[in-house]
């Protein structure tokens, strides 16, 4: 008696190979997008970078600056750098930077017997992930 051999069930070496093929693709875009930060709401440090130039006025000592956010952050601290003038805590804490472009106002206590107008000076902005930021503005 011949007996009939069952016909083999399952999928052709090419199909198996074309899967393969197609995981190891989205595995590999995967790596990338996380090793360049292109998934910036799954993980990673928000950035932050200045927009234009800031303005710190000679009279009352108040910088007005306009900040990029990639994420959310808040500013802990703020000094103008090569001096001992430091923003008041108390309007410090807690000011949140957003996704997108930010105004921030920071006023710097006694600064303005300090300032010299047409002056540029540079701030240096503590962010609650340790990063540090310095920003330009110019005395007017």
């Amino acid at each position: 008696m011949l007996k009939t051999r069952k016909a083999k069930k399952g999928l052709s070496g090419a199909v198996t190979a074309l899967i393969l093929v197609i995981a190891s693709v989205i595995i590999a875009l995967v790596v990338v997008g996380f090793a360049f930060g292109l998934f910036g709401a799954f993980g990673g440090t928000p950035t932050v970078t200045q927009v234009g130039t800031g303005i710190i006025s000679v009279s009352t000592g108040t910088a007005v600056i306009t900040l990029h956010s990639t994420g959310n952050v808040q500013i802990v601290s703020a000094t103008i750098v090569g001096t001992t003038y430091t923003a008041n805590t108390a309007n410090m804490i807690g000011y949140s930077l957003t996704p997108g472009q930010n105004t921030v106002t920071i006023s710097f206590a006694g600064a303005s017997s300090y300032l010299q107008s047409g002056t540029p000076y540079t701030i240096s902005l503590a962010l609650s992930d340790g990063q540090t930021v310095q920003v330009s503005v110019i005395a007017q």
